[in-house]
């Protein structure tokens, strides 16, 4: 048993490390040279901070990084706004035709996005909202992710709250507002870390859908900054990949506690 949980403890480290090496290496070549970086060194010769002031003169970067932080928390947001009633309505609510609603609500698993992508660009397009962050925001709005976390840690709440609430005489929107909406917060900051992730980080919407470098997301926007010299300077790059990733790390950091506990009870 104690052996079996050595060998757990060192795949977990090995693992972490396989993941952590990128990002060390990332963080590090910020502060270095064109020079260290080619050179394949770890630790810089002399700490260079001037990659961040050339990164921040020569590319968009300010509004890349509003336009990822303004559609990834937009989306985030209308996510839950959507997505909790939509839960909350096929795991605690009885009506006929609540199984076939919820095997519906849960087939964006089997469709993949490239699939789909003609068709609704076609949409966004008749809608003008090419070049628009809300062409960005709104296609993210339905999630069967969302819907299925959320009704799975709903269902596993017992009923006799929701009773104990009807005899006080709460409506259905005050139990799900007042009763159902607190005790569902681990799933509901998993949610919201995931979306928000992976809006973040999504690279092949935005390429299609914004047209102009100054409506670019951070992802769309470093490689364009990427492929525009033909002597690619690695310094900048990487101060731009740091600035980029540093509100995901942040998100994660803070909301690990939650975002644990959420992920282990939804799938119970």
């Amino acid at each position: 048993m104690r052996l079996k949980k050595y060998l757990l403890t060192i795949f977990a480290v090995a693992l972490a490390l396989l993941y952590l090496v990128p990002l060390i290496w990332m963080s590090l070549a910020y502060f270095q040279t064109e020079k260290d970086i080619l050179a394949g060194k770890w630790i810089p010769s002399q700490w260079f901070v001037e990659n961040y002031k050339i990164v921040l003169q020569r590319a968009k970067m300010r509004a890349w990084f509003t336009n990822s932080l303004i559609s990834s928390v937009g989306a985030t947001v209308g996510i839950l706004v959507i997505c909790i009633p939509a839960a909350y309505a096929v795991s605690r609510m009885e009506f006929p035709g609540r199984r076939i609603l919820y095997l519906l609500s849960l087939t964006g698993f089997m469709i993949p996005t490239p699939a789909i992508v003609i068709p609704l660009y076609l949409v966004v397009r008749k809608f003008g909202l090419v070049n628009n962050l809300l062409g960005i925001i709104i296609p993210a709005l339905p999630s069967s992710m969302a819907v299925f976390i959320l009704s799975q840690f709903m269902k596993a709440i017992p009923l006799d709250y929701e009773e104990a609430a009807r005899l006080d005489g709460a409506s259905e929107l005050d139990i799900m507002l007042k009763v159902i909406l607190p005790m569902s917060l681990p799933a509901v900051v998993t949610v919201a870390v995931l979306h928000f992730t992976w809006i973040w980080n999504d690279f092949f919407w935005p390429l299609i859908v914004m047209t102009s470098d100054k409506m670019y997301t951070l992802p769309v926007g470093l490689v364009a900054l990427a492929g525009s010299d033909v002597n690619i300077r690695y310094g900048p790059i990487m101060a731009a990949n740091v600035i980029a990733s540093l509100p995901v790390i942040v998100v994660y950091v803070f909301m690990q506690r939650y975002l644990t506990r959420g992920v282990v009870l939804s799938l119970r």
